[in-house]
């Protein structure tokens, strides 16, 4: 047997939490990577990696708990997880932002404030509290006084019904033009659909239909500010079709409870999951296709039904647009309050002419969506 040499260290012995923690450490990293590549590919092309961007938030979280752990006890492992994420740095501002403008930038001109909701219907089916709600969210509107307002299933009703928006805005707020299409006609006569109010004039509109979403759809509306003329879009893109079952299955999530199985209930959350990525894919080509041939400074908002980590969101920004979130937002800037996790799926992107200012998400829980709203001007000559 040899003698230890005097004076050499003997190696540490690797601490048996350590070796499993780098695996895990390993598959962080390469999903973290595989999220920043969903932003990139089609999920028409390959729909799987579309996951991995849903998951980014808590991905990077991950590794940013393994360089905390590594800090501790084998910092010259910190390295892996910290490159990766120093790859898709520019990815976190598109979720927090810490130092947002209130200012309007010098040399803006024909400025005006842009508020984008889903408003659910005005809470049409909670049949004992809607008139209650619907009040409250008109108070909201009245009290932050938008010039463009933009509503994404939005309901209009006929003469007479108290939950009577359109009439009320166009007479008794400071709108005077409307543009609105709808999807929906009830026997009730109650037309369900998505809606602009402008306090300027709105000199043409269309809408862009999707045949595989017969309840979704893009309406845009050119309108006068002062002495130019823009082309707002607003759009409610392809949800996630869940049930009472799937929602039911979300908040008890316990093995061997619930109607549903694990794997049943998974299989067709993934299923759904899915068919959304690939029909917004669709639906947002088209609309970035028919934004190009725009003769007018663009603003995009709506309810994209899509995270920042997405390739839905990314063929927005890849056609040229700017999010005012990022631009002068703060916080993280959730807008969906419903059972699934809360994420960033409402926007307001805009063309290169403008700059935004003040972007703010509403705290009010009056919808399944908090309300967005900032200001907007031209720049340029």
């Amino acid at each position: 047997m040899n003698a230890e040499a005097p004076g050499t260290k003997r190696a540490k012995r690797v601490s048996p939490w350590h070796r499993p923690i780098w695996w895990a450490n390993g598959l962080a990293v390469l999903a973290l990577l595989l999220s920043y590549l969903s932003a990139r590919i089609d999920p028409a092309v390959f729909w799987p990696l579309a996951f991995f961007g849903v998951a980014y938030p808590f991905l990077l979280l991950a590794n940013l708990l393994c360089i905390a752990w590594w800090l501790i006890f084998r910092h010259k492992r910190i390295w892996p997880s910290l490159i990766v994420i120093l790859i898709g740095w520019g990815h976190v501002g598109d979720y927090v932002q810490l130092f947002g403008s209130s200012k309007p930038p010098a040399n803006v001109r024909s400025s005006f404030t842009l508020m984008s909701w889903n408003v659910r219907l005005f809470d049409l089916y909670n049949w004992t509290h809607n008139q209650q709600t619907r009040d409250e969210m008109m108070e909201l509107i009245r009290v932050e006084d938008p010039d463009i307002l933009c509503m994404q299933e939005f309901l209009n009703v006929g003469p007479g019904n108290p939950l009577m928006v359109k009439d009320s805005l166009l007479t008794s707020y400071r709108y005077t033009a409307c543009a609105d299409a709808y999807t929906v006609h009830t026997r009730g006569d109650q037309y369900m659909g998505i809606a602009i109010f402008s306090t300027w004039p709105i000199l043409d509109q269309g809408t862009l239909h999707f045949p595989d979403e017969l309840n979704n759809l893009c309406l845009w509306a050119d309108i006068a500010v002062g002495t130019d003329t823009i082309r707002v879009y607003t759009a409610h893109l392809a949800s996630l079709r869940f049930g009472d079952t799937d929602y039911e299955f979300i908040r008890h999530f316990e093995l061997g409870t619930g109607r549903d199985s694990i794997t049943t209930a998974g299989s067709r959350i993934m299923g759904r999951m899915k068919d959304a990525f690939i029909r917004r894919s669709g639906e947002v080509s088209k609309i970035a296709a028919h934004m190009a041939q725009s003769p007018w400074p663009v603003v995009y908002c709506g309810d994209l039904n899509d995270t920042p980590m997405s390739y839905s969101y990314h063929e927005l920004v890849r056609a040229d647009l700017r999010d005012a979130f990022v631009e002068s937002g703060q916080g993280f800037g959730h807008t969906y309050i419903g059972d699934v996790p809360s994420f960033r799926i409402d926007h307001v992107l805009h063309g290169p002419e403008f700059r935004s200012w003040g972007f703010r998400t509403l705290p009010d829980e009056l919808s399944d969506h908090r309300a967005i709203i900032c200001s907007l001007g031209l720049t340029g000559p």
